[in-house]
Parts: structure tokens; C-alpha cells; sequence
């Protein structure tokens, strides 16, 4: 998790001087050119999902664990772990580790409120400013 939001920041810091003309391909191999803002929601998005309900109901960050799955008393109570699995997200290690895997809330947060083109106009400050951050609320 924590290198994945470094990463994000990154790309949206490029993003700001490369803007939207500078395109690779996302994901490797499929031919879609993404500009880096895209690249780094792509990432962000797919970091959220680990946390949301799938078609069928389950959240990838509870793998196969039934009692997270399916029982009322804790399927809507999620955990932050300190690691996920890399191919089916579901988590490993520690269950409160709401420090970096906490961050999630962040991503959420950010690209609910930011604006590419805006941020492109007014820099870092745009996805911060004090009317944004009240409407976020």
C-alpha cells in the first residue's frame, strides 16, 4: 500500500508538468494510452477495490474467510492488514493496521475532489483548496 500511494504521487506530480499530452500505455500490453492523471486513478482505483464488494457480494480484502464475507455482525466492518496478496487482494499479516493501508481513505478522498484540469491550471493546490476540503466534508 504504501508504495503504491508513493508511486500515485508521483504520476500526479508529473502529471502537473507533463499534462495531458504525455500518454503511456495502461495497462502494459493493452494497447490503451492513458495520460498519467488516468494512470494514477487506474492504481488508485484498483487499491480501492480491494476494500469494496465484487459482483457477487464479497470484498477481495477478506479473501476466504466466511465470517468477514457473509456474517451481519462483520461483513461491513472492514480491517486494514498490513499486507495484501498480489493476485486476489486478499489481506495478510496484522488486521489493524490503519496507518499506510488507512491511506485508502485518502485516494478516495483526492480523487473525489480533484480535477485534472483544474490541477493542470492551479498546481498541488487544487485538489486542497479550503472550499473543496469543506465540501468533502
Amino acid at each position: 500500500m504504501p508504495v503504491n500511494v508513493l508511486l500515485i504521487r508521483a504520476l500526479l506530480t508529473f502529471y502537473l508538468y507533463y499534462g495531458d499530452n504525455f500518454k503511456i500505455e495502461c495497462p502494459t500490453g493493452s494497447g490503451r494510452l492513458m495520460n498519467l492523471f488516468e494512470v494514477s486513478k487506474e492504481i488508485s482505483d484498483r487499491l480501492t477495490r480491494i476494500f469494496l464488494r465484487d459482483e457477487h457480494g464479497r470484498r477481495p480484502v477478506y479473501g476466504g474467510t466466511e465470517k468477514f464475507q457473509n456474517d451481519p455482525y462483520w461483513r461491513d466492518n472492514i480491517l486494514f492488514y498490513e499486507y495484501f496478496h498480489g493476485d486476489n487482494g486478499a489481506g495478510l499479516g496484522a488486521s489493524h493496521q490503519t496507518g499506510w493501508t488507512g491511506l485508502v481513505a485518502k485516494l478516495i478522498q483526492l480523487y473525489g475532489v480533484l480535477d485534472p484540469q483544474k490541477a493542470l491550471q492551479e498546481g498541488r493546490q487544487a485538489a486542497f483548496t479550503k472550499e473543496e476540503a469543506l465540501v468533502a466534508k
